[in-house]
């Protein structure tokens, strides 16, 4: 004989209640989250991005908390609009040509060797495609999406090195 007392099922049932519509309360609400990148430049040279800024020194705000519409600026350039192209925001951070141009060519020899790489896949999914369909209980449907993967991943990549200027 236990002098522990039972929770009548009602109050269970309330606790229960409040504890849900507390626990849902706290995930309906938004989180409180700022989106400002700072630049700093220190002594050196060096130069570090960061969503804190840093007592004692001057930041340069790079992207700015679009949440808050009084910080978006609201230049758009006509040309860009025009032409279907997305403009690129004033306070977006700006790469010289030379860097830009490293850029795209390690770019563009990457996905060089990516396209040589699913070439030679393609071509080895047709090999096994052919010798599949001589072998009986092959699963041909397979071994054709197979190569029909391939060819669309050669598809993409030379869309995607078209792109690159």
């Amino acid at each position: 004989m236990s002098s522990h007392r039972r929770t009548p099922p009602q109050q269970r049932l309330r606790r229960t209640v409040a504890t849900c519509l507390a626990s849902s309360c706290l995930l309906v609400l938004p989180a409180v989250t700022h989106a400002e990148i700072y630049k700093f430049v220190d002594e050196n040279g060096v130069v570090t991005y960061t969503n804190m800024p840093r007592p004692g020194t001057k930041p340069q705000l790079v992207i700015p908390d679009i949440s808050r519409p009084s910080s978006v600026p609201a230049t758009v350039d006509k040309k860009a609009k025009s032409s279907g192209k997305i403009a690129t925001p004033g306070y977006f951070p700006k790469v010289d040509t030379g860097t830009q141009s490293k850029r795209d060519d390690m770019r563009r020899q990457l996905l060089v060797e990516e396209l040589r790489s699913e070439e030679r896949n393609l071509a080895a999914s047709r090999s096994e495609l052919a010798s599949g369909s001589r072998r009986p209980g092959a699963d041909i449907g397979k071994l054709s999406e197979s190569v029909r993967m391939h060819e669309k991943n050669i598809e993409m990549l030379n869309k995607e090195l078209s792109h690159i200027r």
